[in-house]
């Protein structure tokens, strides 16, 4: 059987990051479901959330680099409420360093809900521009 050689219309110069479609499910956050597909802006809003919402080093699924490392910082009472300001706005950075569609961010704001969640507010910087981010994260 002879093999199948496949033609790449495409030079290597020409597959640089702003020609790739970043396309992947949309999730139904209030019915816990998939409902079609997303791309681009939408997607890269989704994945910030996401990648906000999942507790870092708690699923086995992921890599170490994914996820954020602020639930593991909720109900610890002997962080003071300037190292949270600081390390914050860190922890949002850092979790985002292997996203490849986040430029940066801005804008940080967070409020402590309880003891066991915080409410997160900040402007994620994307190659799709600029996306408003919210979520709340709960200690489960």
């Amino acid at each position: 059987m002879a093999e199948e050689v496949v033609y790449n219309p495409f030079e290597a110069d020409d597959l640089d990051e702003l020609n790739n479609i970043h396309r992947t499910y949309k999730m139904d956050w209030n019915k816990k479901r998939i409902s079609g597909m997303i791309d681009d802006a939408e997607a890269a809003s989704q994945a910030i959330v996401k990648a906000l919402m999942t507790r870092r080093f708690a699923y086995v699924i992921y890599d170490d680099d994914y996820g954020c490392d602020i639930a593991n910082k909720i109900g610890n009472t002997s962080l003071t409420k300037d190292y949270m300001d600081s390390d914050i706005p860190a922890m949002i950075e850092d979790m985002l360093l292997a996203d490849e569609t986040v430029i940066g961010i801005g804008d940080v704001e967070y409020e402590m809900l309880s003891g066991d969640s915080v409410a997160i507010k900040f402007v994620a910087y994307t190659i799709y521009g600029t996306q408003d981010i919210k979520g709340v994260i709960a200690y489960e």
